[in-house]
């Protein structure tokens, strides 16, 4: 029985503290990125088990719906104005920069405490948090004193009245004979009618019965973790303050990175190609005197972009988890353009006409990536930027479909590559994207499924061995619209140097020479996240 006593005072002991503990609220901090050192601030007020603390966006919340925003939302007349709605005692609030100035306001809008506080890295040594808090924690408790009542001066009491003395008797006393003492007289029965009645009191009137108050949700405190059994939505500083992900509600939905994004688009493309033989650069051989210029020459221009279909997709599959996996995904995409383009090949015996003939230009690849997300936006409104690398295997043909008498630049490459990624959020309907990627060895004549060798001749033409080098760089700008939707625009330019050694099939090429294939794009589309 003594054990069960033990713990029945505890629990009313602990029950009885945490229900007169004060209430606080901390407010968006001036210069605080990401909600960082609010979150802080607001766990370490939570440690000290002295004060109840609101969810980081309650009081952001209930602000905005008064229409205050920014400083507004922490002036006197505000906190006055919020905090008996919010059963506040007080409202923590400051600015950031190299230190935090931190200030209390009461809930009648008094400035009751400032302190200044050094920090690094935007947020608060342990020790200095620790601090902040059971200084915070003890002005809220003195503040929510109540006044001592003035106690009353004592009234000075007068001075008695002396007695009185009785009247002298008309007869005259003898001297030193005793005064005639009147005999006490007998008291008169009262009569019965002269008994006061008691006084009847009024019958007391019932009072109706008070209707208990609800109880906000962040009211309520779990002891023994000593946090909130009901968050508010967007209460996180960019990551969710439970732990666990059976904790997380859907404001960290919310909050996260997108796990999917496709796009679908419509991309038009400039080609240029040139193979020269003898020299290392097309602009080598076509500055030598038209009688130096020897051997076969082959051009490939598209002086109109020719137009195709396009799909990307990204996949985070652990976008929405608080860990360093978050940014581990895979990135997807297929181009397939077709158009109208003019072929011409030159010899020594002239230059053929210009045919036209139908060509197609297909891309695709699939890369591993990596990506290091920063939420940028405000609290109910995300706005995720990003930069990371990227590592897989690209793949490019450009085929005809009909073949003339003279070799045509006909390429299929298959390679490896690396790159990076980089996108910066401006506004919610503007965000600029980048991006670099170099490829390893993306020689001609490789492609999936060439199981006959049919597309050697490619190398074969031109000489025993090739040795390749590409890159691309990309920049656009995309954005939301709508909900999940949003939109893409971006300009691409891919190069490729190609660089023959030995003698080949055509004439001029005993000792090798070079081929440039660069290609020119745009791509506008329509993009999806969830």
């Amino acid at each position: 029985m003594c054990r069960w006593g033990v713990a029945l005072a505890l629990a009313v002991l602990l029950t009885s503290q945490i229900a007169l503990a004060e209430r606080v609220a901390v407010s968006t901090l001036e210069g605080d990125k990401n909600y960082r050192l609010r979150a802080q601030v607001t766990a370490a007020l939570r440690k000290t088990r002295k004060v109840q603390v609101l969810p980081p966006a309650a009081y952001g919340m209930a602000a905005g719906k008064q229409g205050l925003r920014g400083p507004d939302a922490v002036a006197p007349e505000a906190v006055a104005r919020l905090a008996p709605k919010l059963k506040l005692d007080a409202v923590l609030t400051g600015s950031v920069g190299e230190t935090f100035s931190a200030r209390l306001v009461a809930r009648d809008g008094r400035e009751v405490w400032a302190g200044e506080y050094p920090l690094k890295r935007g947020l608060l040594p342990p020790k200095e948090a620790q601090k902040l808090a059971l200084a915070v924690a003890a002005a809220v408790k003195a503040a929510n004193q109540p006044a001592p009542e003035p106690r009353p001066e004592p009234v000075a009491q007068p001075a008695p009245a002396p007695p009185v003395q009785p009247a002298p008797e008309s007869q005259a006393v003898a001297q030193g004979e005793p005064e005639a003492v009147e005999p006490p007289r007998p008291l008169e029965p009262e009569s019965p009618s002269s008994e006061r009645e008691p006084a009847l009191e009024p019958q007391a009137r019932p009072r109706p019965e008070a209707k208990p108050e609800p109880v906000p949700a962040w009211a309520t405190l779990d002891e023994e973790s000593h946090t909130y059994t009901t968050e508010l939505p967007g209460s996180a500083g960019g990551f969710p303050e439970a732990q666990g992900p059976e904790a997380q509600d859907t404001s960290v939905e919310r909050r996260s990175p997108p796990r999917v994004r496709v796009l679908l688009g419509a991309p038009v493309t400039w080609r240029k190609y040139c193979a020269r033989p003898g020299v290392g650069s097309c602009a080598e051989f076509d500055a030598r005197l038209p009688e130096q210029q020897v051997g076969d020459i082959s051009d490939f221009d598209s002086p109109a972009p020719y137009v195709g279909i396009a799909a990307e997709a990204e996949v985070f599959p652990l976008a929405h988890r608080p860990s360093p996996l978050r940014g581990l995904g895979l990135t997807l995409g297929f181009q397939h353009s077709f158009a109208r383009t003019t072929v011409q090949v030159s010899s020594p015996s002239g230059e053929t006409p210009e045919r036209e003939v139908y060509a197609t230009d297909t891309a695709y690849g699939a890369m591993l990536a990596y990506r290091y997300f920063l939420d940028l936006g405000k609290i109910g409104a995300p706005s995720w930027g990003y930069g990371g690398i990227r590592l897989g295997v690209l793949g490019r043909s450009f085929d005809l479909d009909e073949r003339v008498e003279s070799p045509l630049p006909v390429t299929h490459r298959l390679y490896p590559a690396v790159g990076v990624d980089l996108s910066v959020p401006l506004v919610r309907v503007v965000r600029l994207e980048g991006s670099g990627q170099l490829f390893f060895r993306p020689n001609p004549g490789q492609s999936v499924g060439d199981e006959d060798g049919s597309h050697l001749a490619e190398v074969r033409d031109y000489g025993q061995v090739v040795s390749s080098l590409g890159w691309a760089a990309e920049l656009g700008v995309a954005g939301d619209i709508w909900g999940p939707l949003g939109y893409s625009v971006r300009f691409r330019l891919e190069h490729y140097l190609d660089r023959f050694e030995g003698a080949g099939t055509r004439r001029g090429w005993s000792t090798g020479g070079v081929a440039e294939d660069t290609f020119s794009s745009i791509l506008a589309g329509v993009t999806a996240s969830w």
